[in-house]
């Protein structure tokens, strides 16, 4: 069902369509290869809690029998054994306990495969923006050029401004080239992932929050890691209740009919296992030494994942704050500078040389923003994911 949803997901995308970043976590949860092949286990494992009925048995034999006549005796037995309710009970939560695991682990999967996806569309976003960095570097680069071409013409500056001006126009275009060429892997590389042939345009940007659950160390504690061990706990109990029953006898009917001489024998009957040498001695020792594994496990593992959900939000939080006071700070000022810097230059207040360093300095400044703003985004999804809020 999930894997036919999402083939209909597949067609529904029309060409050119806007793909959001929701949009995009959604289209993970259905088509990604790997969720579809998790959850295809978990009905592997529903496969094992049927077939706990032990099959019937059924013997016959035959042979001459030789006196002053030779006549065939032979005997047909049928039996049936059972095993007692509580060891029944035992081997059918076990099996239910593989299958939680299962489903734990599917909901796992399925939140790798959202991070990678998040990841991937945001460093599509972050290369998208740097093109548009770029493209502003290339205006202004233009610009500076027909100022330059234009004051050359008036004498007022020599040849080396114009081929000053032409070396940033050029630097420029290789700049933006190759910003294009990085969106443009990007977003291929997350349509593979998200299993999308059609052309897609990407809509969001990195000032875009995806927001915080109120208490992330609570839903962290919801983690399937948790749970799959919860699993592995259930189980352990189930299999320690079913060595238990080991000391107990198992028991049969049984039903045979007998052909001698001149004879016909019917019996029926009752079969009893004696637990005289094997009590479940080992099964009983291997469930409890499990148990204390997996008890510990689980307390080291909820100690590890408070650890980093307070140090993932420590780190998001900081970056948050350093990428606001940078962008509030200093974009303001280099794009005033840039103004300033060009009306002077066309003013012949200032060289082209004093122009170029401070068009430098604002793509520089430009770029360390993006870069702020990126590892704020990453770290975002890095939070959401330790917590487990993207599953």
């Amino acid at each position: 069902m999930h894997f036919l949803t999402g083939l209909l997901l597949l067609a529904a995308v029309p060409a050119d369509a806007q793909l959001t970043f929701q949009d995009a976590l959604a289209r993970a949860r259905t088509s990604a290869p790997a969720v579809i092949a998790a959850r295809l286990r978990i009905e592997e494992a529903r496969g094992r809690v049927v077939g706990f009925i032990s099959n019937p048995t059924l013997s016959v034999e035959a042979g001459p029998r030789r006196g002053g006549t030779t006549t065939t005796d032979y005997g047909v037995e049928l039996g049936q054994d059972f095993e007692p309710p509580a060891r029944r009970r035992a081997r059918l939560d076990a099996a239910r306990a593989g299958v939680t695991q299962e489903e734990e682990r599917a909901r796992e999967v399925e939140r790798d495969a959202i991070r990678e996806v998040a990841t991937t569309f945001l460093r599509a976003i972050e290369a998208r923006e740097r093109v548009e960095a770029a493209t502003t570097g290339k205006q202004l680069a233009d610009e500076a050029l027909r100022i330059a071409e234009r004051r050359f013409k008036a004498g007022d500056v020599a040849q080396l401004d114009v081929n000053l001006a032409r070396t940033a126009v050029a630097r420029a275009d290789g700049e933006a080239r190759v910003a294009a060429a990085t969106l443009a892997g990007q977003t291929a590389q997350l349509k593979v992932l998200l299993g999308i042939a059609e052309p897609v345009t990407l809509a969001g940007s990195l000032h875009d929050v995806l927001g915080t659950s109120d208490d992330l160390v609570t839903r962290a504690m919801e983690r399937p890691y948790i749970r799959v061990l919860d699993a592995e706990i259930a189980e352990a109990e189930a299999d320690q209740r079913f060595a238990a029953t080991l000391r107990w006898p198992d028991f049969g009917l049984r039903g045979s009919y007998r052909h001698e001489g001149s004879e016909r024998i019917a019996l029926g009957g009752v079969g009893l296992s004696l637990p005289i040498f094997n009590r479940g001695q080992g099964a009983s020792a291997v469930a409890g030494a499990r148990l204390t594994r997996l008890h510990a496990e689980r307390e080291a593992l909820r100690t590890a994942i408070e650890a980093e959900v307070r140090g993932a939000l420590a780190t998001y939080d900081a970056l948050r704050a350093a990428t606001a006071g940078y962008e509030h700070t200093v974009i303001p000022l280099i794009e005033e500078n840039e103004k300033l810097a060009l009306e002077s230059y066309d003013a012949g207040q200032i060289g082209l040389g004093d122009l170029l360093v401070v068009r430098r300095d604002a793509l520089d400044a430009r770029r360390t923003l993006i870069d702020q703003l990126i590892e704020t985004r990453l770290a975002e999804v890095e939070l959401r994911t330790r917590a487990g809020v993207f599953q």
